[in-house]
């Protein structure tokens, strides 16, 4: 049977994000859908609006069958490393056949044709690349300068937007891992990524998150996804925890970080006694080179002390309807890597399983949640009953 992989966020799951799965399942004609969703932080260096527990259920109750965990260490990165940590686990599950992403703009031919361009990383595009990166610019700003001097504005326009972005990841990661998962491309519907209001019964997550009322928010997400904002948690002394290990940390401790370079560390030791705010911390650090989406995943790597990693791939399973425990029996027989249900029964647990150990340990202290009886020891998977 077809089915179809979504490597996702949900935070929170909305209308876009329902439409995107239903038309996922649709133009692959699949009986299932998995979904590799990153845990209790996102991409962005920020802790997620909901647990992994809780968003989990959620996509399951929302039409998802099966939600596994993107590690921490892939979560909490690069979108080249997002991506790779996502296309493979859903490789090496061994019963996917398609992979649906979302895009701003753009047709698949043309998006794989530039996704192909950049996995081959022509001598004239690392020469462009080189030079621009001397004069400053950020990783993303200076593929995308790359891009425009090789293959004119209307590629590089491909490369801008987020959406974009990570659909041209996925491409990659399909061609470098020698994937045959059959890529789907979904088009964005309603309003854009940074979008502070709806179009309709859509809005942007991150409209959702920060700008709406609750009663604009209710049209725009699954009833689901409303009574869980009516019992969530909210953040508390995040800032003050990145500040005392920034504290306690020396110049050399911070330098080790995964993403910190260029003498960064420094910058922090020298901002974390002025700055009054996580906000104000961000800016403070933040240069051309390394904007402050890149300053926040590097501040929450340093709060899971993650300073290297090697690839390794594991299917944690956070929730599954009736369809998803099909799936995971399937993966069982057919797939390439472990399948975690219980980590308690396990002999032994890969190494970077660890950081998403201490990741949901971190998450519980700062929404005051009662650490033994919600940690990863303890809580199982969703299984949605028939």
């Amino acid at each position: 049977m077809n089915i179809v992989g979504i490597i996702a966020e949900y935070n929170p799951f909305h209308n876009g994000h329902l439409y995107h799965l239903k038309q996922c399942k649709k133009l692959a004609e699949a009986e299932a859908c998995v979904v590799v969703m990153s845990g209790n932080f996102t991409q962005r260096g920020e802790p997620a609006v909901f647990d992994k527990w809780t968003r989990s259920r959620l996509a399951v109750q929302c039409g998802a069958d099966l939600v596994l965990e993107l590690p921490f260490a892939y979560a909490v990165n690069s979108a080249e490393a997002f991506a790779r940590g996502g296309v493979g686990i859903l490789d090496r599950l061994g019963c996917v056949t398609h992979i649906g992403f979302g895009a701003e703009h753009g047709s698949l031919p043309e998006m794989e044709r530039l996704a192909g361009f950049l996995a081959e990383e022509t001598a004239e595009f690392r020469e462009c690349f080189k030079e621009f990166l001397a004069e400053g610019y950020s990783y993303a700003r200076a593929r995308e300068r790359s891009v425009e001097a090789c293959l004119g504005p209307d590629f590089a326009n491909l490369s801008k937007t987020p959406n974009n972005i990570l659909a041209l990841e996925y491409l990659k990661q399909l061609k470098n891992q020698k994937s045959n998962i059959k890529p789907i491309i979904v088009n964005r519907k309603g309003t854009g990524y940074f979008d502070a209001r709806p179009a309709g019964n859509i809005a942007s997550a991150s409209a959702i998150r920060h700008t709406l009322t609750a009663e604009e928010r209710k049209n725009c997400v699954p009833p689901q996804v409303e009574e869980a904002f009516a019992c969530r948690r909210e953040v508390k002394g995040y800032f003050e925890l990145i500040r005392s290990l920034v504290l306690r940390s020396s110049s050399e401790e911070l330098s080790q970080i995964l993403s910190v370079g260029e003498g960064l560390e420094n910058r922090m030791k020298s901002q974390v006694r002025i700055c009054r705010s996580l906000e104000e911390f961000v800016e403070g650090i933040a240069t051309k080179r390394y904007p402050k989406t890149r300053i926040r995943r590097i501040l929450c790597q340093m709060l899971m002390g993650l300073s290297s990693f090697e690839d390794c791939f594991y299917a944690r399973v956070l929730a599954a309807g009736e369809k998803g425990k099909q799936v995971i029996r399937q993966i069982k027989k057919q797939g390439q890597i472990p399948v975690f249900t219980n980590i308690n029964k396990e002999a032994s647990l890969p190494e970077i399983l660890k950081y998403d150990i201490l990741a949901g340990d971190i998450y519980n202290i700062l929404t005051g949640m009662e650490l033994y009886r919600h940690c990863d020891y303890v809580t199982r998977p969703y299984m949605e009953k028939a």
